[in-house]
């Protein structure tokens, strides 16, 4: 596997982290022990992003709710 194609996966993993997922499951499971280091990376890059998204997401609603930040 190239370089540029561990790259494309991983930039997929995260700008798609469903992508991430399933290539992660499906690699992680393939004989070749290259493929199972990438498959690993993308499905934790995937869980990573999705984890940081929903805390950014959380934050930011709970920035809306209060008095201050919430406008006129």
């Amino acid at each position: 596997m190239s370089g540029g194609q561990k790259a494309l996966f991983y930039i997929l993993s995260i700008l798609i982290p469903i992508v991430g997922i399933i290539v992660g499951i499906f690699w992680m499971n393939d004989q070749d022990p290259e493929k199972k280091v990438v498959g690993k990376n993308c499905l934790i890059i995937a869980i990573v992003v999705m984890v940081l998204s929903c805390i950014c997401w959380f934050a930011a609603s709970a920035l809306s709710i209060m008095p201050a930040f919430s406008g006129y």
